[in-house]
């Protein structure tokens, strides 16, 4: 019998033992998720466990499946607890169907894998519990999933070996694991966290706990090796096969590490083309994502939703598994440790305009080296467009290059940007609309200071201002103006690459940007 009970490793740059492979819904890459064949060619393949997500049919069948519904692989949008196991057994063909949870132990019956079961719900979890109570299998199993489903799988299965489910870059404490067994007495096992979280801080703090770390979702050889070297104890992956080579190779060949740091140019070559994909997968899901939750932050005006943080942890996951060693700092979960190289990101600025429907935020995504910004993309998804910048190298929007002209601009007639600091005019707001309205000059507050400043690289709009410099808000933004030909001023100035951090600053078109640096400092009453 197989059990997930190996000593913790540590962080060390060589880890004393790989990693074991968990292999999620069993071999995707070659069968259909969730089906025998996939936990069937799992097990050949050497996974040291095998995750299946687990639901309830209507009539109270443990059965293998991801999704809610039965449409995304089965072809039926009905929702499985709406459906008998006798017309759930009848979908698909062949060997690719649905399984039931007993059958599955049934086949891991004596064999090395173990069984991690995902649920979502109590009501699944009672049901999977009941199955896995009942079975007569000699077979490992842990549970992971929501915290009501895990306390249901505790109140049937006293012992039962849960995963601490973590989503945070500070480390675990003892407080976590007591609240984790809620009143059972049976602390988690296991921490279990994505790959955008997994930092040495945490592994180290996990093992001082006495919990193992297991981190998903890894496919890639280079942030395998990276999450085995950063300490971690299992890895869960869609990629059985090719892990299990890359840690082969490492076993037999040593383990291996860069050959030398990478220079600017490759670095940035490689996080354009990766930023460019994740802008245009975050455009498309905020468009697609209802807002669900919304809750505020340091007061009522401050709020963060649901879409703010899936859209980190997604981008953070991204970036993550191409640049492992990058340091990223994001708007919702803070600093995680790295390199030189660190990545900022806010990935919905202008919640507050999301949270009531009003169509105007944008995601910004910033690398920088040594403190330099690098590459930057801002996405606005609502008008479906992607601006991008690399240092030296322009920037674009529809690879149509971005560039601001040289001619004198008056402000009569001009649009400037610019946002509130927080919810209230920052300091010189309101001298500053005065001096632009006697110039007939307007001013405009559209609620995202990553597009106010993005839209003047654009030539939308003569000039754009914000009341202190974050680079996680900022920092694409301002690369993009640099980029296309634009003006950076703080009060006392031009400046190259990025303004001090909470500094006010301004950019604008090179034609006006004598005139409103003028108004705008005489505004700020430091003239």
């Amino acid at each position: 019998m197989t059990t997930l009970d190996q000593a913790p490793t540590t962080g060390h740059l060589r880890p004393r033992t790989r990693p074991a492979l968990v292999a999620r819904g069993g071999a995707p890459r070659v069968r259909r998720e969730n089906t025998m064949p996939a936990v069937a060619v799992a097990e050949a393949l050497g996974a040291e466990a095998i995750e299946v997500d687990v639901r309830r049919t209507s009539d109270g069948v443990a059965v293998l499946l991801h999704d809610e519904t039965l449409g995304r692989l089965w072809g039926d949008a009905r929702r499985v607890d709406e459906v008998p196991w006798c017309e759930v057994a009848r979908l698909g063909n062949g060997l690719d169907r649905i399984p039931r949870l007993d059958a599955v132990l049934e086949r891991l019956d004596g064999c090395r894998s173990a069984l991690v079961v995902t649920c979502r719900s109590a009501e699944d979890a009672e049901v999977a519990a009941d199955t896995v109570a009942t079975s007569s299998a000699d077979v490992s199993v842990a549970w992971r999933g929501a915290p009501d489903a895990l306390r249901a799988v505790r109140a049937a299965l006293p012992d039962a070996d849960t995963w601490l489910a973590w989503e945070s870059l500070e480390p675990p404490t003892c407080d976590d694991l007591v609240g984790a067994a809620a009143g059972t007495g049976a602390e988690p096992s296991t921490l279990d966290l994505d790959v955008a979280f997994l930092t040495p801080r945490t592994v180290a703090a996990a093992h001082r706990l006495g919990l193992r770390v297991a981190v998903r979702t890894v496919n890639d050889p280079e942030p395998a090796l990276w999450a085995a070297r950063t300490g971690a104890d299992l890895v869960a992956t869609d990629d059985l096969a090719t892990l299990h080579a890359t840690f082969a190779a490492a076993e037999r060949d040593g383990w291996p590490t860069a050959a030398h740091e990478p220079s600017e140019a490759e670095v940035a070559s490689r996080a354009q083309a990766l930023a460019h994909r994740i802008a245009h997968e975050v455009v498309a899901f905020t468009r697609e994502h209802p807002v669900g939750q919304v809750a505020t932050k340091a007061h009522a005006a401050d709020l963060v939703t649901d879409v703010d943080r899936l859209v980190e942890q997604h981008v953070r996951g991204r970036v993550r598994a191409a640049f492992p060693t990058h340091g990223f700092t994001g708007e919702e979960y803070g600093d995680a440790p790295g390199d030189r190289h660190r990545w900022y990101l806010d990935p919905v600025d202008g919640t507050t305009n999301l949270a009531n429907g009003v169509p105007w935020t944008s995601m910004s995504l910033c690398l920088t080296r040594g403190g330099q910004p690098v590459v930057g993309v801002v996405a606005d998804p609502w008008r479906g467009e992607v601006l991008e910048a690399r240092r030296g190298r322009g920037a674009v929007l529809r690879d149509r290059p971005l560039r601001l002209d040289d001619d004198p601009r008056p402000l009569a007639g001009a649009v400037v940007g610019t946002e509130l600091d927080g919810h209230r005019p920052w300091p010189g707001f309101g001298r500053f609309l005065d001096a632009l309205a006697e110039r007939s000059c307007t001013l405009r507050v559209p609620g995202s200071g990553t597009l106010t400043i993005a839209q003047v690289a654009a030539g939308r709009g003569i000039g754009g201002c914000v009341s202190a410099f974050d680079p996680v808000d900022h920092g694409a933004a301002v690369l993009l103006v640099h980029e296309a030909g634009g003006v950076v001023l703080t009060r006392s100035g031009p400046v190259d690459g990025f303004p001090p951090l909470g500094e006010p600053f301004l950019v604008a078109h090179p034609g006006a940007a004598d005139e409103l640096h003028t108004v705008w400092v005489s505004a700020l009453g430091v003239l």
